[in-house]
């Protein structure tokens, strides 16, 4: 029997990996309700009366949560929400430092390109497609983006597009998730997860999707 792959396993597979995808989506989703919910309860005001130890200061409850918010082993560096939880969420990006949620998304995005590489065994077939898949399963999402962008440049928006989609569009979110600019986050959250975030004040949607074509710096160990 031939071990070549026939077009219905090709198929199969895709199916297969289009689930972990989503499995993948909904667990990011899920650990960063967990994130959020544990900030408000760490970095909240008032502390929950139990948080407390003697004295009426911060017990050893206390700093079991705020280690499971910034341990790598734990939720990362997953604080999320107002104030105190959001100017740490800032020192995280600045770090370089990265959430469970995040590092799952991210997971999520590269596991869709893995799908989209199954189901159109073709795309590999165009030089400047395989260049962009092999940058991004070879964890080099930012090297992905500028290759896309050299193809909007050399054969037009509407022939790039028209290979890669819906593929850009998740190595875009990648390479938001991942880069130095916190604004363009929830939107490359969106993309990855199917679900919003609060974008923050001033910016919408549409202006963090444009900051993803933007160039910037990248975070320390940014490739997901």
């Amino acid at each position: 029997m031939s071990d070549t792959p026939t077009s219905a396993s090709t198929t199969e597979d895709a199916e297969l990996l289009r689930a972990l995808c989503r499995e993948l989506a909904e667990a990011a989703d899920a650990v960063d309700e967990a994130a959020r919910y544990a900030s408000g309860l760490a970095l909240g005001a008032p502390l929950p009366a139990a948080l407390f130890g003697r004295g009426g200061r911060p017990g050893a409850a206390w700093r079991t949560l705020l280690r499971t918010l910034t341990d790598p082993a734990g939720l990362g560096w997953a604080a999320r929400g107002r104030g105190a939880a959001r100017a740490g969420w800032l020192a995280g990006i600045l770090a370089g430092r990265e959430s469970l949620a995040v590092s799952l998304a991210v997971c999520g995005l590269k596991t869709r390109l893995r799908a989209a590489r199954e189901a159109h065994p073709d795309l590999m077939a165009d030089p400047d497609c395989a260049a962009v898949f092999r940058a991004a399963e070879a964890g080099r999402q930012g090297e992905a983006v500028r290759l896309f962008r050299a193809m909007l440049r050399e054969r037009g928006a509407g022939r790039a597009f028209g290979l890669l989609a819906p593929s850009f569009a998740d190595v875009l979110a990648w390479d938001a998730l991942t880069d130095d600019n916190p604004f363009n986050d929830h939107a490359g959250w969106q993309i990855a997860t199917g679900r919003g975030r609060p974008a923050p004040r001033l910016l919408g949607l549409g202006a963090a999707f444009r900051a993803f074509l933007g160039r910037g710096p990248r975070r320390a160990g940014g490739s997901g």
